[in-house]
């Protein structure tokens, strides 16, 4: 299985690799920065006029970016597939707009699976109060919670590469498909998720560095947000290559 290594080579290799990565710094860095002055505004006493239309102007280049980078995602994943491909990363053109809007069912979906858990968990909770103290009822509530969000968490990428593979939701939807996905593929996932740790890590710690309202903190914010969005790539191109060799064949 071709593993982080294969990965970020296959990210950073190629002739236009540097513009793209100058674009990736760019687009992931310019929310993180305006979320600074953002922050600001919202600890006045009182907001002026010109408050107002500042933050609405970056809540909407932020929500644009967001899509954007959320449709492209699918796109690395889509190249991930094509071993002929000497770099991973698309080219930025307007298509990944469509693409983020036609997976948006795939992940409201899931949203509202991860929130109908979080309902029976607070029902259990609700229950066992009956026969439980309101600690121990809260802890069991909780445990419940947070096992199948990571059950979840872990699988549901498989969801989001089979969609990226050809673009369609045919089958996608169906909660029982994790199941599927679970026993053939929990060692090497979280094997993945060890070997990612380090690096989420790295980029997580320049991230934290980067909290401050100066130049440098500013560029270490968007260094951060970078690097984070690079580790993103670099777990999804893997989730590709385990879908590949343990799932592929029996779908």
């Amino acid at each position: 299985m071709l593993g982080i290594k294969d990965a970020i080579k296959r990210i950073y290799s190629g002739e236009d690799a540097l513009v793209k990565h100058i674009m990736l710094f760019v687009l992931t860095g310019v929310p993180v920065m305006l979320s600074t002055p953002l922050n600001e505004i919202s600890k006045r006493g009182s907001i002026t006029a010109m408050d107002f239309w500042m933050s609405l102007a970056a809540l909407v280049i932020m929500a644009v970016i967001s899509i954007y980078l959320g449709g492209y995602i699918y796109g690395i994943i889509h190249n991930s597939f094509d071993d002929s491909k000497e770099n991973i990363l698309p080219d930025f053109d307007k298509s990944w707009f469509k693409i983020f809007f036609k997976g948006l069912p795939l992940q409201i979906c899931w949203v509202l699976y991860i929130f109908a858990i979080f309902l029976v968990a607070f029902a259990l909770k609700v229950g066992l109060l009956f026969v439980l103290s309101p600690a121990a009822s809260t802890v069991v509530a909780s445990v419940l919670f947070l096992t199948v969000s990571a059950f979840i968490f872990l699988m549901l990428p498989f969801v989001f590469t089979i969609f990226s593979k050809e673009y369609k939701r045919d089958g996608l939807y169906a909660f029982n498909i994790l199941f599927k996905y679970f026993n053939k593929t929990i060692k090497s996932v979280l094997w993945l998720i060890v070997k990612a740790i380090p690096i989420f890590l790295l980029a997580s710690v320049i991230s934290v560095l980067g909290y401050g309202d100066n130049v440098v903190a500013y560029l270490l914010s968007a260094l951060g947000a970078y690097l984070l969005t690079m580790v993103q790539y670099v777990v999804s191109f893997c989730y590709v290559q385990i879908y590949r060799e343990k799932l592929e064949t029996v779908e």
